[in-house]
């Protein structure tokens, strides 16, 4: 699974590798504050960015889902073939060709199906608030109004509220198998401790929303929200 080119805030001096620039230019470039960010100021970015909210506007429903796995250029193929036998009255080879298109239509259709619910699921489980740090103190507020460039705090039992760079951590443990599957939870540090040619999902330092913190304590600065985030983009 590939980060896109979605995935970064339109803030002047951040590019669509913000996971990859160190800590002081992606500081720089989103205004992250050790006392966060002000009222005014973080007003402003949340209008030009929006609420931190994912919206699936273009969610297909069922009747067009099951159109869809009729549209792959095999599908139809299969359809001309099956049309052919029908018109030479080869009835066998029809009934066979059309057999074969339903159960494959089918199937693509359940695997689609259960892939949206997974995803549904998921976010539907996403946190409702967060500690932020606002105007030189730590607040609570609804994670929709978390912006780029906000200083969050995470703890222990703690969903992950945007994705973000970790700016502080203590025994720091994440669960990302709601992204990757994986069953152990990870720790995440301050600093990556790999390669920077390695996929953002296995990077050391940074926090995926909709992940969830196992144990210890984090600050992070919020670098994607809503619609930008990588499960914005799934």
């Amino acid at each position: 699974m590939a980060m896109t080119s979605t995935n970064s805030p339109t803030l002047p001096g951040v590019d669509a590798a913000w996971w990859s620039q160190d800590e002081t230019s992606l500081r720089a470039a989103l205004g992250a504050r050790d006392g966060g960010l002000g009222s005014v100021e973080a007003a402003e970015r949340l209008a030009r960015h929006g609420p931190n909210a994912v919206i699936d506007a273009g969610r297909n429903g069922v009747g067009r889902l099951l159109w869809r796995q009729f549209s792959s250029p095999l599908v139809l193929i299969l359809v001309v073939a099956a049309a052919l036998s029908l018109l030479l009255r080869d009835w066998t080879d029809a009934a066979t060709i059309l057999a074969i298109v339903v159960l494959s239509a089918l199937l693509g259709f359940w695997q689609e199906m259960r892939a949206g619910s997974a995803v549904e699921r998921l976010r539907s489980r996403l946190a409702l608030t967060a500690r932020v740090h606002r105007d030189g103190r730590v607040v609570e507020l609804p994670v929709a109004k978390l912006v780029p460039g906000d200083i969050v705090e995470l703890s222990a039992g703690n969903l992950v509220p945007a994705d973000g760079r970790v700016l502080e951590a203590r025994d720091f443990l994440v669960s990302q198998a709601s992204l990757t599957g994986e069953s152990f939870p990870v720790e995440k540090y301050e600093v990556d401790n790999g390669s920077p040619a390695k996929s953002p999902l296995e990077l050391d330092n940074i926090a995926f929303l909709g992940t969830s913190v196992e144990s210890g304590f984090a600050l992070a600065a919020v670098a994607a929200t809503g619609p930008d985030t990588y499960i914005g983009c799934m």
